[in-house]
């Protein structure tokens, strides 16, 4: 089995490219199909073995090998050695007979490992027939695989249709897509593996990134997910707020995932502050994954509150990921958190806010499977998750969350409101949801201080608070008609 090197990529194709397969990397001009096939050849060069890189375009290799210099992955010093240029572009007009034997010639000559074969769409246009190009794409895979060289052709503009086929679709065994996928005014660069003989490769589009270190490729979170029944837990986890605690017999579950929505303003962040500093208090590291603010900003507002973050991080209990919710790719951003999980083992989490990556995944119809898979990957690690999401309207009486697949699929709801009585507004909370647990189901007044979040006594004052417009209870009294009123003076 032969390793690409590309991050990822290997995983994708189902553990790399088979001993004497071709594989066919197609996509337009600009997804980087070139840049993918030097990243192999060069990081097959440098573990030790040879990679042959054969043009069919009139440019010289040794151009497009210039374009190469500004990645990581380029070396110079393996060019002549381990990595080997070649163009048989004045060849191909002779004849595929000739170009079949050079580059077999040429991989036996340099004992090629991987062979790299860019621009299959100039043998096409010279050789439209596709009798004749089949007979190419067989004869050289064969006699390549007789030598034990895998071989990675790239092509684009092709237009493949399921009535006709081309034979590039065909006679290779596997198939990699490159392309771009526009969500919003955001570009994605994107990678599909829809065929690989003989491996369990992944289907489905996935993401890539293409920057200075080359490409990285980013599974779906979708893709990589198994499903662990890992049982019901009866360990109960304490957020840091007592009252709240309280209201859900004893803290949540272990390993299940409670939603915290609210309004803006709620104290959504600093719950989830309290939330990992009771964790490092009991001496379990706990994961901050920050869409907004910054490590730094976070020990400020803790301070502010009179919480005390910086000392939990230094003592390596808390760790904050951070990333800008600008341009997210949401594959990139999940893959690195799941990464940050692996490395860090924490048992608590806190991801703020939910919403940036639910917008990101472009479509309300796969926001319900990552979700799943998130909270499902977490669970499987014995992660306990404190998840928040923002509530449109600050007061109203609309409270709807069928667009909120979290909240479906979540054990714990909590929801957090303003409500709007007599000229004021008040904070209010109440557990709307404990899927395998029993609960205080009163709403509770509560405040936001120097100290912290601070859970109130029940409130019975008031009656439609978490429509966030509260009556008094005289003032539910139904107005009788005048006329009735009248005629019962009258007798």
């Amino acid at each position: 089995m032969l390793e690409t090197g590309v991050p990822n990529l290997d995983l994708i194709l189902g553990g790399g490219i088979p001993d004497g397969d071709i594989l066919l990397v197609v996509g337009p001009a600009g997804s980087g199909k070139t840049t993918l096939s030097l990243q192999m050849a060069f990081n097959i060069a440098a573990s030790g073995q040879n990679a042959l890189y054969i043009s069919t375009l009139s440019e010289p290799p040794t151009r497009l090998i210039q374009h190469m210099k500004g990645f990581s992955f380029f070396d110079e010093r393996l060019i002549g050695k381990r990595m080997f240029l070649l163009s048989i572009y004045p060849l191909i007009r002779q004849g595929l007979d000739k170009v079949a034997d050079a580059l077999v010639q040429a991989a036996k000559e340099h004992q090629a490992r991987l062979v790299i074969v860019d621009g299959l769409m100039t043998i096409r246009d010279l050789y439209p027939q596709e009798a004749e190009l089949r007979a190419f794409i067989y004869e050289m895979g064969d006699a390549l695989r007789a030598l034990n060289t895998t071989t990675v052709m790239t092509s684009s503009g092709i237009e493949r249709t399921e009535e006709h086929p081309m034979p590039e679709f065909t006679m290779t065994d596997g198939i990699l897509e490159l392309g771009k996928q526009d969500i919003g005014t955001q570009t994605v660069r994107t990678i599909r593996s829809s065929k690989m003989r003989g491996l369990p490769n992944f289907l489905g589009q996935q993401s890539l990134r293409l920057d200075s270190g080359g490409i990285t490729v980013y599974p779906r979170i979708e893709s990589v997910f198994e499903p662990t029944d890992i049982g019901l837990s009866t360990e109960r986890v304490h957020l840091g707020l007592p009252e709240l605690d309280t209201m859900m017999e004893g803290g949540p579950l272990a390993c299940s995932t409670t939603l915290l929505s609210g309004s803006l303003g709620t104290g959504k962040t600093m719950a989830c502050l309290q939330y990992l500093i009771e964790g490092a208090k009991q001496g379990q590291k706990g994961l901050f994954v920050g869409l907004r603010e910054t490590q730094s900003q976070l020990i400020d507002k803790a301070r502010s509150l009179g919480m005390d973050l910086e000392t939990p991080i230094k003592d390596g209990l808390v760790a904050v990921f951070h990333r800008s919710p600008v341009d997210l790719i949401v594959d990139e951003v999940t893959w690195e958190m799941l990464c940050k999980v692996e490395c860090f083992a924490p048992q608590r989490l806190a991801l703020d806010s939910v919403v940036e990556l639910e917008q990101a995944t472009g479509e309300q119809k796969r926001a319900r499977g990552y979700m799943f898979s998130l909270a499902g990957s977490l669970r499987a690690k014995g992660i306990t998750s404190l998840i928040t999401k923002e509530v449109p309207q600050v007061v109203g009486p609309e409270l709807d969350f069928s667009e909120t697949p979290l909240a479906v699929l979540a054990e714990n709801l909590v929801l957090l409101r303003y409500v709007e009585f007599r000229g004021e507004l008040f904070r209010i909370l109440s557990v709307l949801k404990m899927r395998d647990s029993d609960h205080d189901h009163s709403i509770r007044q509560y405040t936001i201080t120097e100290k912290g979040f601070k859970v109130l006594a029940r409130v019975e004052s008031a009656e439609g608070v978490l429509t966030g417009i509260a009556r008094l209870a005289s003032e539910m009294r139904v107005k009788r008609p005048v006329r009735e009123v009248r005629r019962e003076e009258g007798s």
